[in-house]
């Protein structure tokens, strides 16, 4: 008996790139429902405290003859790796000529554990109309992202050519400026622009906050020493907080996990 249970599938998903997506919490769900289906969409009706969503996209097609489907689970140590069979149109098909979007939701149980991605090798090679190539069964494992929050990923690799753990700590390494050299530099993996935007919203605006406490130190030199002495104390405590972040970051980063920082981690989320 299979332990995947489809709640949507068809090839008219708003969502335009090529994505691996997994929703654990009624939050995630409804927002990852709302940008597949629109804001004004409500979402299937589904019991979150003992399943989890696991959501495939293929992205924008020029015409008629892609499909996806998440094909199968197999159980691992960590919880459960799904596979993902997504395949074009043939050399010679004559298809319509129309934008189409495939996509597969569906939902496994949560006692299984966390959810990785693979797709089946079988068919991307047919996909791209390989000859020759053996074929394997058990398929090619995609990265594994974990963490907190919608947790989704491009299909390919960081468009810097890094791997995507790496990208994602280099946003952090020299705190908002590295964090705009990666967005800049990102097109393709939501994790790293997650990261990206993160590092902007959050370390830029701790080192606001320190800048505006010795701004305020300073105006302060006209009204008091005691005035000063507390500002000064607060920019340092800002700084030590600062550093934390900012280690705290770089570690989840280079784990590979999505963590989302207060209010600073659900802003990122949806500037991505």
């Amino acid at each position: 008996m299979s332990i995947l249970t489809t709640i949507a599938r068809g090839d008219a998903s708003r969502v335009s790139a090529a994505r691996r997506v997994v929703a654990s919490t009624a939050d995630e769900w409804s927002t990852l429902w709302a940008v597949h289906a629109g804001p004004g969409a409500d979402a299937p009706v589904v019991d979150l405290a003992t399943v989890t969503i696991a959501a495939a996209f293929a992205g924008e097609k020029p015409s008629a003859g892609y499909s996806l489907e998440i094909a199968r689970a197999e159980p691992t140590a960590e919880g459960l790796r799904i596979f993902v069979d997504e395949r074009s149109p043939g050399p010679g098909t004559i298809a319509a000529q129309i934008i189409t979007s495939p996509f597969h939701i569906v939902s496994v149980p949560k006692a299984a554990g966390g959810v990785s991605w693979a797709e089946e090798r079988g068919a991307r090679a047919e996909a791209r109309g390989a000859k020759g190539e053996e074929r394997g069964a058990r398929g090619e494992e995609v990265p594994e992202i974990d963490g907190r929050g919608v947790r989704g990923t491009a299909v390919a690799s960081s468009s810097t050519g890094l791997d995507p753990r790496t990208a994602s700590a280099l946003a952090y390494l020299a705190g908002p400026f590295s964090g705009a050299l990666m967005l800049f530099a990102e097109s393709k993996s939501d994790l790293v622009r997650f990261h990206a935007w993160q590092s902007i919203v959050a370390l830029g605006g701790l080192g606001l906050a320190v800048i505006a406490s010795y701004v305020l130190a300073f105006v302060a030199l006209f009204v008091s020493a005691t005035a000063v002495s507390v500002m000064v104390g607060v920019a340092t405590v800002i700084w030590i907080v600062l550093a934390i972040v900012w280690v705290l970051c770089l570690w989840k980063a280079l784990s590979g996990e999505r963590w989302k920082l207060p209010l600073a981690g659900d802003y990122a989320e949806r500037l991505i």
